[in-house]
């Protein structure tokens, strides 16, 4: 009995040591940055060979929300504002035709047309990932695509991509925090992003989004209106 007892003790002594552990890294760069590792580990659905072999020939720009300025008016968030300046930092160096997608697109094109690229595609009427990925693929055909999205997301967008058969390179764009360890509060917004996609990958897994409109369903007009109240938060 006192074998069992001092097992008990000891099994409680390490689950509580690893609880504190893990929600003091949540305050550091550590906790975010192995799970964007562990993202980069996930498997991928099977694409269809052509996708698996063919380089990649367009960008696709995910949005990640809107929000309002000093005059209300309705402008790109920080999270789309980075997605956009990857864009165009990519573009430059290879210029390749840019797929707009999600209820952002007028607005990410816009900025892009403002900094010297046009000549961009666009879908607007996603408003989650999983549409991201089935109205881009009916918007233009599509093997292989550089993804832009941030680091957290990517591994979501790059599953809900291929599973509609396109194989895609993910370029990340930044967060609007950097990571530091002298600014808690920054590894924290860190962490919170990190523990929402955790959340947000497994449910894809084993519920799949019920408001996740098919692309069969949609006619090529609908693709290009974009739907409802533009979300004012990161892309869920």
């Amino acid at each position: 009995m006192m074998k069992l007892f001092r097992i008990i003790n000891v099994t409680f002594l390490l689950g509580s040591t690893a609880v504190i552990l893990v929600l003091i890294s949540l305050f550091t760069p550590l906790f975010s940055q192995v799970i964007v590792y562990v993202f980069t580990l996930l498997p991928l659905p099977k694409v269809p060979a052509i996708a698996k072999h063919s380089p990649p020939t367009a960008y696709v720009v995910l949005g990640g929300g809107l929000t309002n300025d000093r005059n209300n008016q309705t402008i790109l968030n920080p999270y789309s504002l980075n997605r956009a300046r990857t864009a165009a930092s990519a573009y430059h160096d290879l210029p390749l035709p840019i797929v707009l997608s999600g209820a952002e697109a007028p607005w990410l094109g816009q900025w892009l047309i403002e900094h010297g690229i046009d000549g961009l595609i666009s879908e607007n009427a996603s408003m989650n990932t999983c549409e991201n990925a089935r109205f881009t693929a009916k918007r233009i055909p599509l093997h292989h695509v550089y993804l832009i999205t941030d680091s957290y997301h990517m591994a979501r967008a790059r599953r809900q991509f291929a599973l509609n058969g396109i194989n895609s390179t993910p370029l990340n764009a930044p967060l609007p925090v950097n990571r530091d360890w002298m600014k808690p509060a920054q590894n924290l917004s860190h962490s919170r992003r990190a523990v929402y996609e955790i959340a947000a990958y497994l449910r894809d897994v084993i519920r799949p989004q019920v408001d996740c409109r098919h692309a069969k369903d949609m006619t090529t007009q609908q693709l290009l209106t974009p739907r409802g109240n533009v979300p004012k938060t990161p892309d869920e």
